[in-house]
């Protein structure tokens, strides 16, 4: 599956809806706000080195990070929370166990410095790779909602929300099934701040009334996907579904690039010849070796071997 390119001037009209035409906030720059990740280039002995350079890039002028033990995780023997001076869990280190190397985990605000220091370590591996976006309008979750329907209608895809009848609590909606590689998420950041700090009423703001959120939740399955998380901007990853992409497209009015995440599949005759190759890798060593290296006698002599050059072609 390659991405078709989505393009959309950034002073065309707004894309009209039922309810009226779409409001235009102000999006925030595109920021990741869930990474997580396999280090490929560590090895378990090399745990504590990881750990320094965590704490390291994560500390805030100069201020010490602590240590402490986090909770039991299925797959592996060892947990360590780091927190700043605060106490703010700032990213957890998982190691050991069945898993082999070391998962680093970050969420929220500090998604994105660890994104960057994974990523100056050299070889990893995300298996998570959340971006966000946030705009502040009225009336922008009930319009987003309205593209959101449309979009799963375009496309078939599995539309969920979670509606509260009190406005003092935000709403929530799904685009995509949430067992997909890529899915988004859409939901009223501050109402839910509001919520989860016990304030109603007059004690929330118009601007948190009238903030949403978008989330890209991608979590690749397969290796090429993998390695394509390990190295695309937040900008970036609204390219990496077709659907996802014509949906950043119209939302955000960006240009969003197609990227290629899907597995070639191998051909049966390939797999064969793949097979064979590897079966006897040692003897055609040797006969290449025989041949001086030359490829070209190498090649003609296998044909001959296998009795091709009598064959009609």
């Amino acid at each position: 599956m390659t991405l078709a390119l989505a393009t959309v001037d950034d002073t065309a009209e707004a894309p009209p809806t039922n309810r009226g035409v779409y409001p235009r906030p102000t999006w925030t720059e595109s920021a990741f706000d869930y990474y997580r990740a396999t280090c490929l280039h560590v090895g378990t002995g090399n745990v504590e080195i990881l750990i320094a350079h965590l704490c390291e890039g994560l500390s805030a002028g100069g201020r010490p990070i602590s240590r402490d033990l986090g909770p039991a995780v299925r797959h592996y023997e060892n947990h360590v929370q780091l927190r700043d001076w605060r106490g703010h869990l700032l990213a957890s280190v998982f190691w050991g166990g069945s898993n082999g190397k070391p998962n680093v985990e970050a969420k929220g605000s500090y998604a994105p410095a660890v994104a960057r220091l994974m990523r100056s370590l050299g070889e990893h591996r995300p298996s998570r790779a959340d971006t966000k976006r946030d705009g502040t309008a009225p009336g922008l979750y009930g319009a987003l909602r309205t593209l959101a329907l449309a979009c799963a209608a375009r496309h078939g895809l599995a539309f969920q929300e979670f509606f509260n009848h009190d406005p003092d609590k935000g709403d929530t909606l799904y685009l995509g099934s949430r067992k997909s590689q890529a899915m988004l998420r859409i939901y009223q950041p501050g109402l839910k701040r509001a919520q989860e700090e016990g304030r109603t009423g007059d004690m929330i703001s118009d601007d948190e009334r009238n903030a949403v959120r978008i989330e890209l939740e991608f979590k690749p399955q397969k290796p090429r996907a993998k390695a394509a998380a390990a190295t695309l901007s937040p900008d970036q990853m609204w390219g990496v579904s077709p659907w996802i992409a014509e949906f950043a497209a119209e939302v955000f009015a960006m240009n969003v690039q197609p990227i290629s995440i899907s597995e070639r599949r191998e051909s049966n005759r390939n797999r064969a010849l793949r097979f064979m190759a590897s079966q006897y890798q040692a003897h055609l060593a040797s006969l290449l070796d025989d041949c001086g290296g030359d490829l070209a006698l190498f090649g003609s002599t296998i044909a001959d071997l296998a009795d091709l050059s009598r064959q009609p072609h």
